[in-house]
């Protein structure tokens, strides 16, 4: 500023006294930047011996190092926030997956599947279904006190049962049954090892071995699966489960990431089982689909 005011009073005198006569350029510009070295020279050392200016000087410098500092303690702070809630969505996470059920949800299609497929059960007088496949059985009372009504609480537990009737292989099959369709899919899976281990020949142990292969699926163990329900449609392949026990082996294929193989298990479904139940044909179409089956 001091600058440009000098560089005009300058030119203004120049212009007033000038001579008649005109200056040359040279001239002209020799004194101008000659004014211009003793203007800076001037400013220099009026600015060294300002205090006024020297103090602002200083409180600039002091306000910029402030800055800085606080600079770093936003940053500071910031990578602190960052980890406090990386902290808590782990926290959150781990408080999910520990209020999470153990199991399978009961509407998940897998789960949804097997309950299409149990058998239906006698309706007792009040209408509650009562879990007893032969009304002629010399062993209802032991089969109801066993299983109860489906999906409610058990009449008495299941040990009192066996204890009625250790031996029946029944029931110990309806046992696990119930379990299967309570949603105990770890106690069902026991129940069925237990009948398949201790039943080898026994008319039910296609259907154990089925049973024992939905405890599996439901919970994403295709590979165990598989092995139930191949060794089910060994035990009786033309039995009652063995066109579930087909489709659902496709199924766990499919599950392993084998789907040609899952694709080739289907195609055999027709030919092996043409007269098939409208309701396993139909989940046969739909695995086909599922699997993208050509």
């Amino acid at each position: 500023m001091i600058r440009f005011l000098c560089l005009s009073a300058l030119a203004t005198a120049l212009i007033a006294a000038a001579p008649a006569q005109a200056q040359s350029r040279r001239e002209l510009s020799e004194r101008i930047d000659a004014t211009e070295v003793r203007i800076g020279e001037l400013e220099r050392e009026f600015m060294a011996g300002d205090p006024v200016a020297e103090a602002l000087i200083r409180r600039m410098d002091e306000l910029e190092y402030q800055v800085q500092a606080l600079t770093g303690e936003t940053e500071r702070l910031s990578f602190e926030n960052r980890q406090l809630r990386q902290q808590l969505d782990q926290l959150d996470a781990e408080l999910e997956a520990s209020a999470a059920p153990s199991g399978p949800s009961m509407d998940d299609p897998a789960v949804a599947w097997m309950r299409e497929g149990l058998d239906g059960a006698d309706a007792g007088v009040d209408g509650s279904q009562i879990a007893i496949v032969d009304p002629d059985d010399p062993h209802a009372e032991a089969r109801a006190a066993a299983t109860g009504v489906l999906g409610g609480a058990p009449a008495a537990s299941l040990d009192a049962a066996a204890e009625a009737a250790p031996t029946d292989p029944a029931i110990a099959f309806d046992a696990a049954r119930a379990r299967l369709d309570e949603g105990d899919f770890g106690g069902a899976q026991s129940g069925f090892e237990a009948f398949v281990r201790d039943n080898p020949d026994h008319p039910l142990t296609a259907q154990a071995q089925y049973w024992l292969g939905e405890t599996f699926y439901v919970r994403n163990d295709y590979t165990q699966a598989a092995d139930a329900y191949i060794a089910s449609l060994r035990q009786a392949p033309e039995g009652v489960r063995a066109p579930d026990s087909l489709v659902r082996l496709a199924a766990s294929l499919h599950g392993m990431g084998r789907t040609e193989d899952a694709c080739a298990t289907l195609s055999r479904f027709g030919r092996q089982f043409p007269n098939a139940a409208p309701a396993s044909q139909a989940r046969a179409a739909r695995e086909s689909v599922r699997a993208n089956c050509r």
